[in-house]
C-alpha cells in the first residue's frame, strides 16, 4: 500500500461507490428502455441517445478505479482482477448489443432486439452486482 495517497483514497472512494450504484440505476434503466414502447418511431434513437450516458458513467468508474487501485501500488488483488474482468465483459456486451440494434433496426425486426435486450440487460444487472460484491 502507498500510505502518501491515502488521502487520495479517501477522497475518491465515495465517487466510485457512487458511480457504481449509479451504472447499476442505468443497467436498470437500459432494460427498461429496451422493453417499452417497441413500436414507436423514437426506440431506435432512445437508446442510441442513453448508451453514451452509460459509457460516460463505465468511464467514470475506469478512472477512479484506477486511482484507487493505485493505493495498493496495482498489486493484482482478486477484486480488482475480478472488476476489470467485468469491465471488459460490459464493454463487449454493449459492443454486441449495439451491433445487434443497429442490424436489427434496418431489418425492421425490432422484437428481436427486444428479446436479445433483455437477455443482455439481466446480464448486464448480475455482472454489475457481481462486480460490487
Amino acid at each position: 500500500m502507498n500510505e502518501h495517497l491515502g488521502s487520495l483514497y479517501a477522497y475518491t472512494l465515495p465517487f466510485h461507490v457512487t458511480f457504481f450504484y449509479a451504472l447499476l440505476a442505468l443497467a436498470v434503466l437500459y432494460l427498461a428502455l429496451t422493453q417499452f414502447g417497441v413500436r414507436s418511431k423514437n426506440y431506435v434513437l432512445r437508446i442510441r441517445y442513453f448508451l453514451p450516458i452509460y459509457h460516460m458513467l463505465l468511464s467514470f468508474l475506469v478512472l477512479t478505479g484506477l486511482i484507487l487501485w493505485a493505493y495498493y501500488s496495482y498489486e493484482p488483488k482478486f477484486n480488482a482482477i475480478k472488476m476489470l474482468l467485468i469491465l471488459i465483459a460490459l464493454i463487449a456486451l454493449s459492443a454486441v448489443g449495439y451491433k445487434k440494434l443497429k442490424r436489427y433496426a434496418v431489418a425492421g425486426e425490432l422484437e428481436k432486439f427486444k428479446k436479445f435486450a433483455l437477455i443482455k440487460g439481466i446480464c448486464d444487472i448480475i455482472l454489475i452486482i457481481i462486480a460490487g460484491i
